[in-house]
C-alpha cells in the first residue's frame, strides 16, 4: 500500500512494479489512481482493517485456478501456468486474459476490453484490442496444441472463452 502520489510512481514505472498496488489517499483522486492501475484504492480516513480485508481481496483476485478439459489454468498477476509450461504475459495481454476467463462462456466486448486496458472504450472502428488479441493468441499458441480455438471472436460481439 502507498499514498496516492507514490502509487502513481510506481505504477508509471510498471517495468518494476510487478506487485498489486493499494493506493490511498484522497477520493477526487481514486480514478487517477485505477487509472494508472491501481489494483484497489483506500480513500481516506480509512481502517486497519479495511486494508486487510482489500488486501486479501486483491490477492485472491490476481489468483484464479481455471479448469478446462485439457487441464488447469493458473493465472498469478502476469504469470501463467498451464500443464507441462508457464509463461510470462505482458500486462495488457494479462488483463485481457483475466477479463475473458472470467467471463467464460459469455462474449466480451472490444469496448469492454477497451474499459478494461485503458479505463475507455478506445475510438469506434479502432483494431488495437484486436492487434492485442491477436498477440495473446499467439503466445498461447507455442504454450499448447488447442490455443488457436481457446479465445474465439464473436462477430458483432467481440470475443469469447468457452
Amino acid at each position: 500500500m502507498a499514498p496516492v502520489d507514490r502509487a502513481m510512481e510506481m505504477l508509471a514505472d510498471r517495468l518494476s512494479c510487478r506487485v498489486p498496488v493499494i493506493a490511498c489517499g484522497p477520493a477526487g483522486l481514486m480514478r487517477s489512481a485505477f487509472l494508472a492501475g491501481a489494483s484497489d484504492y483506500l480513500r481516506e480516513p480509512w481502517q486497519p482493517e479495511e486494508l486487510g480485508i482489500r488486501a486479501a481481496a486483491v490477492l485472491e483476485r490476481l489468483t484464479r485456478r481455471f479448469v478446462f478439459p485439457w487441464g488447469t489454468m493458473t493465472l498469478e498477476g502476469s504469470s501463467l501456468a498451464l500443464p507441462g509450461t508457464s509463461l510470462r504475459l505482458t500486462l495488457s495481454e494479462a488483463k485481457i486474459l483475466r477479463t475473458l476467463l472470467l467471463s467464460r462462456g459469455t462474449p466480451v466486448s472490444r469496448q469492454a476490453l477497451g474499459y478494461v486496458l485503458w479505463g475507455t472504450g478506445g475510438k469506434p472502428g479502432s483494431r488495437v484490442i484486436d492487434v492485442h488479441v491477436s498477440a495473446l493468441r499467439r503466445r498461447l499458441g507455442g504454450a499448447f496444441p488447442p490455443c488457436h480455438r481457446f479465445i474465439k471472436a464473436v462477430r458483432s460481439q467481440g470475443y469469447i472463452v468457452e
